[in-house]
């Protein structure tokens, strides 16, 4: 395989000091809450709205058997007692570090909200230049032409064919929106989860589940975005590139 260097006809520029801190914050903070977010302790079910069926058909049963059995029934429903007292109980962290992590990644949260906050506030603040890490690029129909074409000849450049594009290209422009932006929703649907949920010892309802789902499969998402974000850093410096030194707060 062939490796092809980037070639530019001047030094490209290294970014903004407030785009380089606030990326860096931006990348440390999602990879603190994804690590606490696999292995901290994780809620119990409300069994009062998902057990619900369970509880209601060992009821009956037990007032089948006190109806039809006798003293059998009434042994049943004794001993249906400490079972429904047991599913009622509110959720126990599994381990002391497990719980430890959760309330990290609850605090963590809100200041990776505030970090995205940041983010999204200069992604479209303008500052004259086309070529900026800014949500227009999302409406731009230029953009768009050329991340396409780009988009067409990737397969092309990861194999080593051809040259790896240009930094600050459109097709880097707009995936890097659209990762602010799913980090944007892991955001808002993270405190819709904490604004219904208590936390620890507190379980967990039917709806604030359903958020939790959908929180889970961002993450996901987030996950890939992030793995493609690093690979393609690694291509370009392996190209010649210094994406590292233009990118790095310290750099």
């Amino acid at each position: 395989m062939t490796t092809h260097s980037t070639a530019h006809s001047s030094p490209v520029p290294g970014y903004h000091p407030v785009t380089r801190w606030l990326h860096g914050g931006l990348v440390l903070g999602v990879v603190f809450q994804l690590v606490c977010a696999s292995l901290m302790a994780h809620p119990d079910h409300d069994e009062a709205e998902h057990g619900g069926a369970a509880m209601a058909y060992a009821e009956t049963t037990a007032a089948h058997h006190a109806e039809h059995v006798g003293s059998v029934g009434i042994a049943a429903t004794a001993h249906a007692v400490p079972v429904t007292a047991e599913v009622s109980q509110p959720m126990q962290p599994k381990d002391a570090m497990g719980q430890w992590l959760m309330a990290a990644h609850r605090t963590g949260g809100i200041l990776v909200a505030l970090i995205v906050l940041a983010n999204l506030l200069w992604a479209v603040m303008p500052r004259g230049k086309p070529r900026k890490r800014q949500l227009a690029v999302l409406v731009s129909a230029s953009h768009w032409s050329e991340a396409i074409a780009i988009g067409r000849r990737l397969p092309q450049m990861l194999a080593g064919k051809h040259p790896l594009p240009e930094p600050g290209n459109s097709l880097s422009l707009i995936v890097e929106m659209f990762g602010l932006l799913t980090m944007t929703a892991m955001a808002i649907s993270g405190s819709i989860i904490w604004n219904m949920w208590a936390g620890p010892g507190s379980k967990v309802s039917g709806l604030a589940e359903f958020w939790m789902d959908i929180h889970a499969g961002i993450a996901v998402l987030l996950f890939v975005y992030l793995a493609g974000h690093v690979s393609m850093a690694l291509m370009h410096a392996r190209a010649g590139d210094s994406v590292f030194v233009r990118i790095l707060p310290w750099a």
